[in-house]
């Protein structure tokens, strides 16, 4: 009996030492597959580099690092950030946004996780957050066809459109992003016609793929012209640049197309003066995106009717208001894309020596009252300073003032009303 017990208390502590055994190599087995992961991530972020010893990552600036939340979890360090550059790095930067906004899309309203209240798909999307990127993004990590609902009217022949583009690493080889502005009759007329290009019915299709060939490539079709390419795409090219600004500007006939600061496109007779527009639709393919990770991202994207004419209202109204100056979110700092509209003031200003301006910053009702009457001030200020610095307007021409959310022209119960609220305004003395 007493060597049954031995026996017996022999095997269990052999028992408990083999499954302490197990349970280390288990233990030893995931720190390998761990170690295995770390350096995969890190050879994936150190690729942009190309083999170069990576400089102190700048935290703001051209090429402060894009940190994509990819939705699952992940966060994957992607190229550099197109915006906050400074407002002389779009010196041939001459556009102008139209005069009055009617969209104002930044997803502020949706939940991180939902694919937008407002907007309709037939395959999936989903709002996320980026990293060293305020606000919230509308991830499509899918092939499919993404369009707002609430554009429903037809675009009058002088518009402006404006957006930020992403694309993560894994993008590569398989996606493109189509930004599509068609004359629709429905819904099933925009699933359709956002896949493919019409030339029966007025349309302007835009398609952007960072990865063609190496250097990314951009192609645009219209009812008129055809489809067309421009293989060479630096500005948007995954994965030494994976974020752009796109801006599209109709003038009646003529469009022209800007990707950050440069122009790629300018179009004279893209389409008929009078064709009708009334619908805006996004549209990814490639039959790999979604089980690869690969995903675009568009964000803070604004339309606005109607061309500016800064000379006859600034001169002879004696008034001239502008939705083209941005700024960071609560900051004083004037976007690099704001080149163009300061440009035209100053423009404006030069031509007419002998008058003399104050320049008025408004916000929406946003934030705290002082705080917001402080901001309106002091962008006042910075629009004063970059006329006189970078286009050489005599500073004692111009005065400033800022009124806060005071002075409404729109509603501040939606996020269109805000924009328009959102302002700076040039008034004769």
């Amino acid at each position: 009996m007493k060597k049954l017990i031995i026996l017996t208390m022999a095997c269990s502590l052999g028992s408990m030492a083999h499954a302490q055994f197990l349970d280390r190599l288990k233990n030893k087995v995931q720190q390998k597959v761990n170690d295995a992961v770390d350096k995969t991530i890190d050879k994936t972020v150190d690729k942009a580099s190309e083999g170069k010893k990576k400089p102190a990552t700048p935290t703001t600036g051209e090429n402060a690092p894009v940190s994509v939340n990819t939705g699952s979890g992940t966060e994957v360090t992607n190229g550099k950030v197109s915006t906050n550059t400074n407002i002389t790095s779009y010196s041939l930067f001459d556009f102008v946004p139209g005069e009055k906004i009617v969209m104002h899309e930044d997803f502020k309203q949706d939940a991180v996780g939902d694919f937008p209240a407002q907007w309709n798909t037939r395959t999936g999307g989903e709002v996320v957050t980026v990293n060293n990127q305020s606000g919230k993004w509308l991830r499509l990590g899918q092939d499919g066809v993404f369009y707002p609902e609430y554009i429903n009217t037809k675009f009058p022949d002088n518009f402006t459109l404006q957006m930020d583009v992403m694309a993560n690493n894994e993008v590569s080889n398989i996606g493109e992003l189509a930004i599509c502005l068609l004359d629709a009759t429905n819904v099933d007329d925009k699933f359709e016609r956002g896949t493919y290009h019409s030339l029966s019915t007025p349309s302007f299709k835009l398609r952007l793929n960072p990865v063609s060939s190496g250097y990314g490539s951009l192609y645009y079709s219209t009812n008129l012209i055809g489809e067309h390419n421009i293989n060479a795409m630096p500005a948007f090219n995954v994965p030494a640049k994976n974020s752009v600004k796109v801006s599209i500007w109709r003038q009646k006939q003529r469009v022209r197309v800007y990707l950050d600061s440069t122009k790629v496109l300018d179009l004279p007779r893209a389409l008929d003066a009078a064709a009708p527009l009334n619908a805006l639709v996004f549209s990814t393919y490639s039959p790999d995106l979604d089980h690869k990770g690969g995903a675009f991202f568009v964000g803070n994207i604004r339309m606005a009717v109607g061309a500016p004419d800064t000379r006859n209202k600034l001169i002879t109204e004696g008034k001239f208001v502008t939705h083209g100056i941005l700024f960071d979110t609560n900051s004083d700092k004037i976007k690099a894309e704001s080149y163009g509209a300061l440009k035209d003031i100053a423009g404006v200003l030069t031509e007419n020596a002998g008058v003399r301006v104050k320049i008025v910053g408004h916000t929406d009702t946003d934030g705290n009252d002082q705080a917001n009457l402080d901001l309106s001030k002091r962008r006042a200020e910075a629009v004063k300073t970059a006329l006189s610095t970078t286009f050489g307007i005599d500073a004692s021409r111009l005065e400033t003032d800022g009124k806060g959310k005071t002075q409404p022209v729109d509603s501040n119960n939606t996020e269109i009303g805000k924009a328009n609220n959102r302002r700076v305004e040039f008034i004769k003395l």
